[in-house]
């Protein structure tokens, strides 16, 4: 039996290489699949420009997955950071399907790199940690929460012609933070969002998200990529949520004997991850200024 037989989903990705987007855009292989989409690298058929074009999984679009791409979209539009992933355009397939037009990163998510090294040198990650602060700042500033801040969203990309190496992705569940008083909310009350193991509190009793819980997100993230393990991790989901809710980070000398960390960041990762929002940094510039000091 042929491989695209065995997996239909895939015969179907591959089935758009060679496919014109916008009368500009020509797909020439399928970079990877995920979650509600497929992503290709595309190449301009003007000028010399390779993009990546995100292209929503039909079988599994419904009209809430569309506001929330275009949503992604309108997010991105309104930020130009250079640790954040730039988009192009948005729009819709002949075919009916939503897709994005998005930078092509060359290089590695966080997750993929905490994976394949676990203790990555703590010097390397503050300068991480700063521009992943950068980013998150801009996009506050704008007033947009990100909601699913989480390593496999951090890519790690060779330095460009902007000088970054870091750039944050999807914000596809990001929302504003100032809800026009025409437009519907895309989220019902109670309704959960985000990546269990970066989830804060507030989020997994489906209270209203804001900076404080991209800041929560943000201390899980800073906490994995220092030991190599996340903080909270049940035996299931609904486990992992109460670790949330209940327990205290162990300390990280405990996750990683031998490894010194300045107690400092210690520090602002522990806050960053208090069960209460108000005990928490109240915003990430607050967060950005306090690992410049251990930086310094």
């Amino acid at each position: 039996m042929s491989e695209a037989a065995e997996n239909p989903k895939k015969a179907s990705a591959m089935d758009r290489i060679g496919q014109i987007v916008e009368n500009r855009f020509e797909i020439e292989k399928l970079i990877g699949t995920g979650g509600m989409a497929a992503v290709f690298k595309a190449t301009h058929k003007q000028v010399d420009l390779n993009v990546a074009i995100k292209i929503l999984n039909r079988d599994e679009m419904n009209e809430k997955d569309i506001e929330r791409l275009k949503r992604e979209a309108k997010v991105l539009n309104t930020i130009f950071h250079p640790n954040v992933v730039k988009v192009y355009s948005f729009g819709f397939l002949e075919s009916g399907e939503p897709y994005l037009v998005l930078d092509l990163l060359d290089g590695k998510s966080l997750d993929q790199m905490i994976q394949a090294e676990k203790n990555l040198p703590v010097v390397w990650l503050l300068h991480a940690f700063d521009q992943i602060c950068e980013g998150l700042v801009c996009a506050h500033e704008s007033g947009l929460v990100h909601r699913d801040l989480k390593p496999s969203n951090i890519m790690v990309v060779k330095t460009g012609e902007d000088g970054a190496f870091i750039k944050l992705l999807d914000f596809g569940i990001a929302r504003s933070l100032a809800t026009a008083p025409n437009e519907q909310k895309l989220t019902r009350h109670g309704e959960i969002f985000g990546s269990p193991l970066y989830m804060s509190p507030e989020a997994i009793q489906g209270k209203e998200m804001d900076v404080r819980s991209d800041i929560y997100a943000l201390g899980c993230l800073m906490y994995e990529s220092i030991t190599g393990a996340p903080p909270f991790l049940g035996n299931n989901v609904i486990m992992t949520f109460m670790k949330h809710m209940t327990e205290k980070p162990k300390p990280m000398a405990e996750m990683t004997p031998g490894l010194h960390v300045d107690p400092r960041l210690e520090k602002i990762v522990d806050r960053c991850m208090e069960k209460d929002p108000d005990a928490r940094y109240q915003s990430v510039a607050e967060v950005h200024r306090k690992l410049k000091e251990v930086m310094h």
